[in-house]
């Protein structure tokens, strides 16, 4: 069983040494071998992660200098709440929707819901899948369109929608989720389960122009961290509307995701790069599903419907320990550093590092399960 309270330690060890490296800049990626930051000046699309990190670091820890360095950072994401990104809804969501939460400020939750329908508006009209945006941010990527959607789309665009609906009651953020969710049932799951990470659609008949991936291994692969999004964000799903045919596509994604995977459910970057197994991990893949997991166990009280899945949190966590700094005594790295994550393997562009969104995806789980409770 995993010492949850030691890698919780050790994490928020992590998120210390990290403010020191970083100064006013933004973490993405650090050195595996020694634990040096790759910073942005803008926080690229994963700003809002570190957001977060200082918020539960600084609850956690009971030192409000760190709530306040969130807040601080979240003015510093605002000029992005125009930009035609879906990454808004990460970005927003873990910024200024949990800061309100944490703070009771209402200028943080009048800026979630002006992410909230901007995010919203950017349905396609057709067909009201929901695109990654013709400024889309992601340095590893160069790829932008209103008429490309990604599976990872079922997590990060409709984060806002969720929380939104609850703060206003405008039933246009449910619906527009549901007209997405089902859309991506219909063309990105695949009968085997697993799910295609991206398709062009032709934005005047809503026909599907062509299927590919950027991340993967190639166009009929598998590639996990989209496959994760695509677990956590319809057991959300089943968490905020109660259907259970979105319990039953996480299950499905989750199986087909497990069966690929040793006992700790730490996959490869993608379940079918013919180059197996001499290919990358990802344990951010698998932080992104115990984040979920962990949710899912602490508001749903184990439910038995979910059981299948929630069952899997405490290996899951298990495997991402055994990726995490120190490796013994003699290790010299920084605390904390979950390792063995995989940006961009076609580009070979941090494909064996530590990432922002592993530690902020496992920061958020052991949070919860530490309170027993999810902020929003």
């Amino acid at each position: 069983m995993t010492d949850r309270h030691r890698l919780l330690d050790d994490l928020l060890d992590r998120v210390e040494s990290t403010r020191t490296a970083v100064g006013d800049r933004w973490p993405y990626h650090a050195d595996p071998d020694g634990g040096v930051w790759a910073t942005t000046d803008d926080g690229d699309w994963c700003g809002g992660h570190w957001v977060e990190c200082l918020r539960v670091a600084g609850r956690l820890s009971g030192r409000r200098e760190l709530i306040e360095e969130a807040r601080e950072r979240t003015e510093w994401l605002r000029p992005k709440l125009e930009r035609d990104d879906m990454f808004r809804g990460h970005r927003f969501f873990y910024s200024a929707a949990r800061l309100h939460a944490e703070t009771g400020d209402d200028r943080l939750r009048i800026l979630a819901l002006a992410a909230a329908y901007a995010v919203r508006s950017m349905a396609m009209p057709v067909n009201g899948a929901m695109p990654i945006g013709h400024q889309v941010q992601v340095k590893s990527t160069t790829l932008a369109s209103r008429a490309i959607v990604a599976v990872d789309n079922v997590h990060p665009n409709l984060m806002l929608d969720w929380w939104a609906a609850r703060q206003t009651g405008d039933p246009a953020f449910h619906a527009g989720a549901r007209a997405h969710l089902d859309l991506t049932i219909r063309d990105f799951v695949r009968a085997d389960g697993s799910t295609v990470e991206f398709i062009e659609y032709d934005p005047d008949t809503g026909g599907i122009m062509r299927a590919f991936t950027l991340l993967g291994a190639h166009d009929q692969s598998c590639w996990s961290r989209g496959q994760a999004w695509a677990i956590a964000g319809y057991l959300r799903a089943w968490e905020e509307l109660g259907e259970a045919r979105y319990l039953a596509v996480a299950t499905k994604l989750f199986d087909y995701w497990w069966d690929r995977t040793d006992d700790t459910g730490i996959p490869a970057y993608d379940f079918d790069d013919p180059a197996a197994p001499d290919i990358p991990l990802d344990t951010s893949a698998a932080a992104v599903v115990a984040e979920q997991l962990a949710r899912t166990l602490v508001l749903r009280g184990a439910d038995s419907l979910a059981r299948g899945l929630t069952d899997r949190l405490e290996p899951m966590l298990t495997g991402l320990a055994a990726h995490t700094t120190p490796f013994g005594a003699a290790d010299p790295r920084p605390a904390g550093m979950m390792v063995d994550g995989c940006f961009n393997q076609p580009k070979r562009f941090a494909n064996r590092s530590e990432l922002l969104w592993t530690l902020a995806y496992t920061l958020m789980a052991l949070s919860y399960l530490e309170d027993r409770a999810v902020p929003v």
